[in-house]
């Protein structure tokens, strides 16, 4: 479980109410797609789908699963969420959100965390 503070709860909360990116959430509730696929399904201007996809990363609620490749050699990433449930509370007077993280986002970012490379200099 990660508890959502400041700006973050602030940007989370804002995406959430955005419709736009509701729907980009949904779209890859089930499943990780590019974002080519996700422009397809949801019939959503490119330049507004990565601005979308940008604040999402940003905030927490969708990351990068895996990459593709592509017949010519690109790499493409393919997108989730990483959330298998977001919770609301009221406390003290305040809003709490907490994302409770899906086993895989979890093993992802303890891979990210323990295997990236480091500059030892």
């Amino acid at each position: 479980m990660v508890r959502v503070a400041g700006p973050f709860k602030e940007k989370l909360i804002a995406s959430l109410s955005d419709p736009e990116s509701r729907k980009i959430i949904m779209a890859v509730m089930t499943k990780p797609k590019t974002a080519v696929e996700i422009e397809q399904e949801l019939d959503m201007p490119q330049s507004t789908l990565y601005r979308k996809i940008s604040e999402l990363k940003e905030c927490g609620l969708l990351m990068i699963d895996r990459y593709s490749v592509k017949p010519d050699g690109r790499r493409e990433a393919m997108y989730a969420v990483p959330f298998a449930e977001i919770r609301f509370k009221a406390f003290q007077g305040q809003i709490e959100v907490e994302l409770i993280q899906t086993e895989e986002s979890l093993m992802k970012r303890w891979f990210e965390l323990f295997f990236s490379k480091h500059d030892s200099s």
